[in-house]
């Protein structure tokens, strides 16, 4: 299964480990772009780069949303909204505590049971 990975940038550290990981695990994966410092934000890049965070969910089965203490934030929230519309799967790995936003997971897996990707 192809999964793109959701995440609020402040997790970068943990991206990069589930992307190690899913690597590890032969699970192809896309991840958000987390290169562009955050001074040469602008409405315009920032759109773009939903744009293109919106083409790597179409080119997966499902998304990973990485929140290791259960927080995400609107981005992600309109990624999950998103992925909802186009009918794939979503998996948090962690559970947020909000019955809102976890009724919108098709699965809860740990950092630890990403093989459950495959």
């Amino acid at each position: 299964m192809k999964i793109c990975i959701s995440a609020s940038i402040k997790f970068k550290d943990t991206i990069l480990k589930v992307s190690k990981i899913l690597s590890e695990l032969d699970i192809p994966h896309h991840r958000p772009n987390m290169e562009l410092p955050k001074e040469q934000e602008t409405p315009k890049i920032i759109a773009e780069l939903i744009k293109e965070h919106f083409g790597k969910i179409d080119q997966s089965e499902a998304i990973l949303i990485v929140n290791p203490t259960g927080y995400f934030g609107n981005s992600v929230k309109i990624e999950i909204g998103y992925t909802k519309g186009r009918g794939k799967k979503i998996y948090f790995l962690e559970k947020t505590n909000e019955p809102e936003l976890d009724c919108l997971a098709d699965d809860f897996i740990s950092i630890d049971n990403l093989e459950k990707l495959k």
